[in-house]
């Protein structure tokens, strides 16, 4: 049924304006299951009104944490106060609740902004001065790299430390080419536009220095043109164009190429052009001993596939609405640490992370084997490898290192 603009009008105001009809819409709303979605008849679920209808109809009830949150290790006798271990944290994911600006971050390095009115011989108005933590401190830039992104633990994964420990730090170069009639053109404009605001010792104009920039350009323009190579070239190029409209396709370049030798200088630079996120991958082998060490790994495997899983409707709308179908929330993120047994810091010689996504968990039954080979007792297999790939959520940069004062430290 298509109502148009005007009916969805005429629907809306009829809606608010019939109280029985409006209740109605909203009972309908919330009584009606969607099959199959986590469906619970429970007397217990069916008598406690309207939000637990919500949450059963739309699944937002909170799954528990595996072994009630507490510590799961693997195998059960690790001692920590004498072995070297891998730490794995589960966290609920905290969005950064701020989009980044200008002067503004969204990853937690910037430095608080505070405005205040003054009133003195030199300044009136209202400034902005900037106070409060700037992660000068090691204690603070270390706490900020390992809770960003997280808010309340979900529980602790303890393992022997990884049979393969690797690191890979990246950045994004590229290379770049400019033409010369293009980079005489520009250092003009760039000069003039962008001294004094992007680097440099000159100071940035009112008006951005347009009116001088314009000159300077119609200056170089001149300049190219009296360049007797350039404006042959120049020449030859306009000549090729008008050729294409008789269906001639003549290659300037190549042309000059073959006739003298000489190819067009295309300034190839290798520039940076953005930083990366680094990725982890871990493989474990997992072959318990006894009945509580099997519960331990299955525990342990369940914990990670449940955390990473996307969440299935997470929040309300407005007034307890549900969101319905429409809106998913993001999985639990996790702080990854290598973790010396004497000192329970973080170990020197191996790299440090900042909170990482789980991106992808491959478990292998088998063993590697190609054939399943379980226990009598509970059908547990003999040996499981788990191979849990990580990423983190923000990239590196140089004032992560301010954290590690020692320089014998790898950083990150």
């Amino acid at each position: 049924m298509n109502l148009g603009i005007s009916g969805l009008k005429q629907y809306v105001d009829l809606e608010k304006s019939n109280s029985k009809l409006n209740n109605t819409l909203k009972n309908s709303d919330i009584n009606s299951v969607e099959s199959g979605i986590n469906q619970n008849t429970s007397p217990a679920s069916t008598s406690t009104g309207v939000s637990n209808k919500l949450n059963t109809q739309y699944g937002q009830q909170s799954l528990p944490k595996i072994n009630g949150g507490q510590v799961l290790q693997y195998p059960v006798d690790l001692d920590t106060s004498i072995q070297d271990y891998f730490e794995i944290q589960i966290f609920k994911y905290k969005p950064a609740k701020v989009l980044p600006g200008i002067t503004r971050t969204s990853q937690g390095y910037g430095i608080k902004s505070n405005t205040k009115k003054v009133n003195t011989e030199t300044t009136k108005g209202t400034v902005t001065t900037q106070t409060g933590t700037d992660y000068s401190y090691a204690a603070s830039r270390r706490s900020n790299r390992q809770n960003q992104r997280l808010e309340e633990l979900q529980g602790t994964i303890q393992l022997p430390m990884p049979s393969d420990i690797k690191d890979g730090n990246r950045v994004d170069w590229g290379g770049e080419k400019m033409g010369n009639f293009e980079g005489e053109i520009s250092e003009s404009i760039i000069t003039g536009m962008g001294e004094g605001a992007f680097g440099g010792a000159g100071e940035v104009e009112d008006g951005l220095g347009f009116g001088g920039t314009v000159g300077e350009i119609a200056t170089n323009l001149k300049g190219a043109l009296r360049n007797k190579g350039f404006r042959r070239k120049t020449q030859m190029n306009l000549v090729a164009a008008a050729g294409k409209t008789l269906g001639l396709n003549v290659d300037v370049d190549q042309a000059l190429n073959r006739k003298f030798g000489v190819v067009q200088n295309p300034n190839l630079e290798l520039l940076f052009t953005g930083p990366q996120l680094r990725d982890f991958t871990f493989m474990f082998r997992f072959s318990p001993r006894s009945s509580d060490e099997s519960a331990k790994v299955r525990m342990i495997i369940r914990s990670l596939k449940q955390h990473m899983a996307t969440k299935k409707n997470p929040k309300r709308g407005a007034k307890g609405e549900s969101t319905g179908n429409w809106l998913l929330g993001t999985p639990d993120v996790f702080k990854l640490r290598y973790i010396k047994a004497k000192t329970q810091k973080d170990i020197k010689g191996l790299n440090k992370f900042k909170t990482c996504a789980l991106k992808g968990i491959n478990v292998d039954y088998t063993g590697g084997l190609g054939r399943f080979a379980a226990y009598d007792e509970d059908s547990q297999p003999i040996t499981t490898f788990v191979t849990l790939t990580f990423g983190e959520l923000l990239p590196l940069y140089d004032q992560d290192y301010l954290e590690f004062d020692s320089h014998d430290d790898v950083g990150l």
